[in-house]
């Protein structure tokens, strides 16, 4: 039986730009999640050369953190049964133009580059991501590395 989980949405600066990071919210909630941690930040260069170390020498990288420094941002820590799989469903292709209809990436992007959201790949990547923008208390006691809370 699969559990409650955490994963990692950020609402990216081109969506908060647009007026779209609402309806965006709003789209998670009606697709089951539970909104359990979010805030509103401005990313220096070093918290998002950090956040997306991964991609550190991909011909990308520099424009990524370029762009995820261009404005705010709304980090999310969000919940549901098999969370990271479902938000990478909800969410559709990095390409608008490829995503599937009905896709947050569809209805709110503007191109492959500014694609109004990020969402967590991986379990693994999903704890780290959480807890590079929520402390363990502000998650209210929800996240024990792994799972969360069935009661929660």
């Amino acid at each position: 039986m699969a559990s409650l989980s955490l994963t990692l949405g950020i609402v990216k600066p081109d969506a908060v730009e647009g007026g779209k990071t609402g309806q965006i919210v709003a789209h998670l909630e009606q697709a089951g999640f539970v909104l359990r941690a979010a805030r509103l930040v401005r990313l220096s260069e070093a918290q998002a050369g950090a956040f997306y170390e991964v991609h550190r020498g991909r011909p990308f990288y520099a424009e990524l953190v370029r762009f995820m420094t261009s404005g705010p941002c709304l980090p999310m820590a969000l919940q549901r049964i098999d969370a990271v799989a479902h938000l990478r469903t909800v969410i559709g292709a990095t390409d608008p133009a490829e995503a599937a209809a009905g896709t947050i990436r569809k209805l709110f992007a503007e191109s492959k580059g500014r694609n109004a959201i990020h969402a967590s790949d991986s379990q693994d990547n999903a704890e780290r991501e959480v807890g590079f923008f929520f402390a363990e208390g502000e998650l209210a006691g929800l996240w024990d590395g792994k799972n969360v809370d069935s009661k929660g």
